[in-house]
C-alpha cells in the first residue's frame, strides 16, 4: 500500500460507519487526526457475543484507493482471547482471489485463510458488511468454547 493513496475524506466516512456499530465505544485516527493513516476503534468487551474482557477488543481499518481495486485491511483483535481475524484485499494471497478472510485462535499456530467475495462495492458499505459479519457471525462462531 502506498502512502499517497490515502484519502482523508474516505476515512471520515469510514469513521462514521464504525461509530454506528453498537459494539463500538470510540473511534479515532492513527497516528492522529492530521495524518489519518488508519482508523482504530475500541469495542466494548461486554457488547460482543460471547462477552469478553476485561480488556477491550480493537478494530483497525486501513484503506487505500488504488485502481482498479482498492486495497484494504479490516482487522479485529481481542487481547483477552487471542482471537484475531480480518478481511484483506491486497496482493498477499493472490491464490485466494482479490480478497480473503483470515483468522487465528489461541489454539492455532498459524492463521487460516479463506477466499471471500463481497456483496457491497463502495468502501462504506463494504466496511458495514464486514462489521455485520464480524459481530453477528464470526465472533460467536470462532470464539465459542
Amino acid at each position: 500500500m502506498t502512502p499517497d493513496a490515502e484519502n482523508p475524506a474516505l476515512y471520515r466516512t469510514l469513521r462514521d460507519v464504525l461509530q454506528r456499530q453498537a459494539e463500538v465505544v470510540s473511534v479515532w485516527f492513527e497516528p492522529d487526526a492530521i495524518q489519518k493513516r488508519f482508523l482504530a476503534a475500541e469495542v466494548d468487551p461486554h457488547r460482543v457475543v460471547p462477552a469478553t474482557g476485561p480488556d477491550p477488543p480493537r478494530v483497525e481499518v486501513h484503506w487505500k484507493l488504488t485502481p482498479p481495486h482498492d486495497e484494504f485491511r479490516i482487522d479485529y483483535a481481542d487481547p483477552n482471547t487471542a482471537f484475531h481475524c480480518g478481511w484483506h484485499q491486497d496482493a498477499d494471497h493472490d491464490d485466494l482471489g482479490a480478497a480473503h478472510f483470515q483468522y487465528q485462535t489461541i489454539s492455532m499456530e498459524r492463521p487460516a485463510y479463506e477466499s471471500t467475495v463481497f456483496e457491497a462495492e463502495s468502501p462504506p458499505k463494504l466496511l458495514w458488511e464486514c462489521c455485520e459479519a464480524l459481530f453477528e457471525d464470526v465472533i460467536p462462531e470462532y470464539t465459542r468454547t
